[in-house]
This record gives C-alpha cells, sequence and structure tokens, in this order.
C-alpha cells in the first residue's frame, strides 16, 4: 500500500533536514509523525520516525545529566585570570610553559590538553594567572569550557601561523563560542540578562611567527582582526617577542597596581593592591579592610600626582604605580 504523503509532510522533513538544534529536529520529527496518515502503508515509516524521536530524546537526556553531574572550575587566583583558547596544536601550552615556570604537557599531535591548568606568569611585582585549556574548533567545544570562559577575567585566543588558514581558526572559534552565548570582544561589557550573552574582553596572538617569515599571515590576521581585537605575533618556540606579549597581557586585564606605604617608611613594592583602571583611594583603602576606608580622612600620593606626597581626598583617581600613604 502506497503511503500517500500529504505536501505538509515533505515540508517538515525539508525543516529537519535544514535544522540546526536537536530541539529543532525533534519538533520537525514529532510534526512528521503526527501528519503522516496511519496505515498499513506507513507502519514501517512511523516505527522509524519513532526510533529517531526516542535516539534524539535519549541524547537530550543525557547531555542534561552530564552538564548537571559534571563541571570544572578554576579558582582565580593573582591579579586576574586570562583564559588561552584555539584549535588543536596552535600552542597555548608553549606559550604558557614560555611565560611560567609551569610545565604543561607539548605534543605535535592534537588535544594533547584534556582539561584545564593553571600557571602563574610573573609580571613586575604582581603575579597573573593563566588557564590553559581543551581546543575548541569551528564544531568541538567541550560543555565545561563554557564556564571556564565565562567566569575568567580575560581571553586570548590563538591561531597557529604555520597553519594553512589561520584566519579559518579565528573565525571558527568566535561562531562556535557565540552559539554558546560567548561574545568575544576588545571592550569589556556586562551580561545583559536579556540574552545571556557573556562579552569577554580578547586578544588575538599570532603563535610560530617562526614558520611565517614573510609575514603575510600575520599580517592578513591583522588587516581582518586588528580593528576588533589587540593583536600581536610571537614564537613560543623561540621565545621571540614574550615579554611584549606579557605586557599586552597586563594591559589587557585593564588593572592597575597601587604601593602603599606608612608615613616615614618606605613603600612596599612586594604586594601591591590591584584595582580595575580608573579606580579611586576610597576604592584602594576599602581593598585593605572596609572599617579602613570608613575611617580614612585622606591620602598623600606620589607618582601621578601634580607633586610628590599631594594630600587628595577618597575620590581621587590614582594610576598606575601609583604610591598611596593613607592617613586616618
Amino acid at each position: 500500500m502506497p503511503a500517500n504523503l500529504p505536501p505538509q509532510y515533505f515540508e517538515a522533513e525539508r525543516r529537519f533536514r535544514e535544522a540546526k538544534t536537536d530541539e529543532e529536529k525533534l519538533g520537525a520529527l514529532k510534526q512528521m509523525l503526527a501528519i503522516m496518515p496511519k496505515h498499513k502503508g506507513t507502519d514501517k515509516l512511523q516505527a522509524d520516525l519513532r526510533r529517531r524521536i526516542s535516539k534524539l530524546k535519549k541524547a537530550a537526556e543525557q547531555r542534561k545529566k552530564q552538564k548537571k553531574g559534571f563541571s570544572i572550575v578554576i579558582e582565580k587566583e593573582g591579579a586576574g585570570q586570562v583564559v588561552l583558547i584555539g584549535y588543536p596544536n596552535v600552542g597555548k601550552s608553549r606559550i604558557i610553559k614560555s611565560l611560567t615556570n609551569a610545565t604543561p604537557e607539548v605534543a605535535p599531535y592534537p588535544f594533547t590538553t584534556r582539561q584545564p591548568a593553571a600557571a602563574m606568569m610573573p609580571f613586575d611585582h604582581i603575579q597573573i594567572q593563566l588557564v590553559d585549556s581543551s581546543p575548541i574548533t569551528s564544531d568541538y567545544l567541550d560543555f565545561w569550557m563554557i564556564g571556564i570562559i565565562r567566569n575568567s577575567d580575560a581571553v586570548i585566543l590563538v591561531a597557529d601561523l604555520s597553519s594553512d588558514n589561520p584566519v579559518k581558526q579565528v573565525d571558527g572559534v568566535l561562531k562556535n563560542l557565540l552559539e554558546s552565548k560567548i561574545n568575544l570582544t576588545r571592550e569589556e561589557k556586562e551580561t545583559d540578562p536579556r540574552d545571556g550573552i557573556a562579552h569577554k574582553k580578547t586578544m588575538i596572538v599570532g603563535n610560530k611567527a617562526e614558520q611565517d617569515r614573510s609575514g603575510e599571515k600575520f599580517g592578513i590576521l591583522k588587516k581582518l582582526y586588528g580593528k576588533a581585537f589587540p593583536i600581536i605575533c610571537v614564537s613560543a618556540e623561540n621565545d621571540d617577542n614574550m615579554d611584549s606579549l606579557k605586557k599586552e597581557i597586563y594591559k589587557l586585564l585593564g588593572i592597575m597596581r597601587v604601593y602603599t606605604k606608612e608615613p616615614g617608611e618606605n613603600p612596599d613594592f612586594d604586594d601591591p593592591v590591584i584595582l580595575k583602571i580608573g579606580g579611586t583611594v576610597k576604592e584602594a583603602a576599602l581593598e585593605i579592610h572596609k572599617d579602613f576606608a570608613y575611617n580614612l580622612k585622606y591620602a598623600r600620593v606620589w607618582g601621578h600626582a601634580k607633586f610628590d606626597g599631594q594630600k587628595v581626598e577618597k575620590d581621587h583617581i590614582l594610576q598606575d604605580e601609583d604610591v598611596v600613604e593613607f592617613h586616618i
């Protein structure tokens, strides 16, 4: 007996073929089953649709259980947390090894890093936490990586200048993360609760510059992304431009160091107060203790004040490497 399927069935079948998510596929399959005439000629087709619907439901339930039962959290340490992301074998682990005292696994085969690992990068009296992560491609993203990136202070997107198409790598990561409600951008921005998209301050690093001697591939990257992101070219293998990368990472975090001193004593350069750029004397005092800030009468500032030891009020805006003497 012929199936004699109506036009609406084929329209639902087209939507199934074009569906991008499991939810869309499941909806189309259910509609196909509902529209289909019920007789002996469609028995096998009905059974096949029910099997496919059941398979999609089980897969969705399994993903929910995995997300509920397993997560990875990297506790923040130091002046800021920066996550390195990118395609397999772009050199994330090699960069971290060069910038820190850590010894992550570095190998010429893909997907070496399976779970995130943190290491501390020293920079001018402070420590910045760098997080090595599992690879991201245009169609691969470990679900727990979403939380790692959203929780970070900034992101470094690494592209491989020895690859045939580093632009494809950058595009693939950007699009995959955006589908997971993470927008990589130059400027820091609060998450809008209406759409749930996290906007993460990001820098692009073109690695393996020793294999792009003409600079052609990095030039293309800079032309395409130089206005959208800070971008720098390095060779972690040869330690080329790594000191500049340290400075750029510090700038990416948008923070500043404020040193404190007791009256009549020398400044303490070993343990600076870390503030966001634009922070005030009061905010620096709050980092020490809330009662200390409450009782603060005024401060004296050396560095970027009009003159050394200038007396300032609580709302005085500090700058990087200012020295502050609190008076209560």
